[in-house]
């Protein structure tokens, strides 16, 4: 299929600088701006980039706590309580929510019990790095397989270091993900795989000692790896979802200081540990 091009779109875009955000719009407003331009098939390309915000709201939402509502998220308050109106509702009607969501929240509406928030957030980036991968859009296709690799292989080193069960936290259930849960189980010596290809890359990113340069050699990374994947794009959608992506990166490091990462690694460590606390440790001694 003949992509679309967007000449004067493009052609209006910001020269992107890695650790630079000053100047730049907010995401909000440039968000709206790609809304106006972009084809609606195309504009819901880019919206599964925004999933993850969903995501964040939908366990808001599920928790009773809606104070810090996730604004770069596509659905609303009201969407969500809709939503569950819809999922009780005798007649049937169309569904508001992704799929994945619509199911999580039926379950949540049925069961009272305690829920697993672990097992919650990680069936929601399952749910939205499905539809990412079933988009039909080899951009966001590739993508989503690279960013899914470099988060397993950061959720393997961090339960290694704190003793957690990496089957918890490691998605999916692709080759490589089976790869490192083989890895984490077979005991304390590993050899870092050769494949993909940058997988042995990110190994070495991971162990960095110091969290705000670790950080900043992660968005490097897949600063990078968008450049890789749109070399040959000109104008085209997938040149688009690549400049997003960056662009989110530049806001990103435009907030970030030594003092913001400190508490980065605070709020890290003190999630995980509270996950020990909770029952969540590796059974094997």
């Amino acid at each position: 299929m003949l992509k679309r091009h967007y000449y004067y779109l493009v052609a209006g875009f910001a020269d992107l600088i890695f650790d630079s955000g000053k100047g730049y719009t907010e995401m909000t407003e440039f968000r709206e701006e790609l809304k106006t331009n972009l084809q609606p098939a195309d504009y819901s390309l880019l919206s599964i980039l925004f999933l993850p915000h969903d995501n964040n709201n939908f366990v808001a939402f599920s928790e009773g706590n809606t104070d810090n509502w996730d604004t770069l998220g596509s659905y609303s308050i009201s969407d969500f309580e809709e939503q569950k109106r819809i999922i009780n509702s005798i007649l049937r009607e169309e569904n508001i929510l992704p799929d994945y969501m619509v199911e999580l929240l039926a379950a949540d509406n049925e069961d009272e019990e305690i829920i697993d928030r672990i097992l919650i957030r990680k069936k929601l980036t399952e749910g939205y790095i499905s539809l990412a991968l079933n988009s039909g859009n080899r951009f966001l296709e590739k993508w989503i397989r690279f960013d899914t690799d470099l988060n397993n292989i950061l959720a393997f080193i961090n339960a290694r270091a704190l003793n957690l069960n990496a089957n918890r936290y490691i998605i999916g259930d692709d080759p490589f993900a089976k790869e490192l849960i083989g890895l984490f189980n077979s005991g304390k010596d590993f050899v870092i795989p050769v494949e993909p290809e940058y997988a042995p890359m990110i190994f070495r990113i991971v162990v960095e000692n110091e969290f705000l340069e670790r950080e900043r050699k992660i968005d490097l990374a897949r600063w990078n790896i968008i450049d890789s994947m749109t070399f040959f794009e000109y104008f085209t959608i997938d040149l688009i979802l690549g400049y997003l992506i960056k662009f989110s990166i530049v806001l990103r490091w435009k907030r970030l200081d030594p003092e913001t990462g400190r508490m980065m690694l605070q709020k890290l460590i003190t999630e995980m540990e509270a996950h020990v606390i909770s029952g969540d440790f590796n059974v094997k001694n």
